[in-house]
């Protein structure tokens, strides 16, 4: 074989890998794209799993991107990802806890918990985001009111009381910085999804029919958790 033809065999194996890793990566986008849940994903910096999902923009209630600049401080926000009916809390903590936003403050997290699966229904809430200290809980804390399971948001939701036995999944949030939009991205750490279908599998269904298990899609509403529950439990 001649020099010239070694180099011609070089630059084909040079094109054939470089169209390999194109395929990949194309591959990749697809099932974004397509809404496939992308699990064993590679280990968030914490060691946690992550699993990401279709992107989900978070909007007001007229569909309007909502701005992650006008979060009321210490204030319980309600929205459903990656599932219509997976509830999750978002809370503008007003100090930088490594989550999102201008100040990093800015985190979110599965409201389902993790002790015996109460979550926010549109009847009532037992669990919440408390800015004060309680009998049961100190300031800043998520709280379970159903059996007392107390969480840090500021910490990745860990368990500093009660009988949860792990913490609450951490919603991955992106932040634009030049419009203030938010957008849920994907979970880290271990979720609560199948059974929480399996022990309200009647009830969700009567309230959303067969799509509770259907991805939110491109959007899914903000609001105050106060305007989706008639009653939030204190403790």
């Amino acid at each position: 074989m001649t020099a010239d033809n070694d180099s011609i065999d070089c630059d084909q194996r040079r094109e054939f890998l470089a169209a390999c890793s194109s395929a990949a990566l194309c591959g990749f986008a697809t099932a974004l794209a397509g809404g496939e849940a992308l699990a064993n994903a590679p280990s968030s910096p914490g060691g946690h799993t992550r699993r990401l999902y279709p992107a989900a923009l978070l909007v007001d209630e007229r569909g309007a991107p909502f701005n992650g600049r006008s979060l009321q401080p210490r204030t319980n926000y309600l929205f459903h990802f990656p599932f219509v009916a997976t509830p999750c809390l978002l809370i503008d903590l007003a100090r930088d806890v490594g989550g999102v936003g201008r100040s990093r403050s800015i985190v979110a997290f599965s409201a389902i918990c993790s002790h015996q699966l109460a979550y926010p229904a549109k009847e009532v809430s037992f669990i919440r985001f408390q800015a004060t200290a309680s009998t049961h809980s100190e300031a800043e804390r998520i709280h379970c009111c159903a059996d007392h399971s107390v969480y840090d948001p500021a910490q990745g939701a860990r368990v500093v009381a009660g009988p949860a036995p792990a913490p609450l999944a951490q919603i991955e949030l992106s932040y634009d910085a030049k419009t203030g939009n938010l957008t849920a991205i994907g979970l880290r750490g271990t979720d609560q999804f199948d059974a929480f279908f399996r022990k309200y599998d009647f009830k969700l269904g009567m309230e959303f029919g067969g799509r509770a298990r259907d991805l939110v899609g491109r959007t899914s509403q903000l609001q105050e958790l106060t305007r989706f529950c008639r009653n939030v439990a204190q403790c």
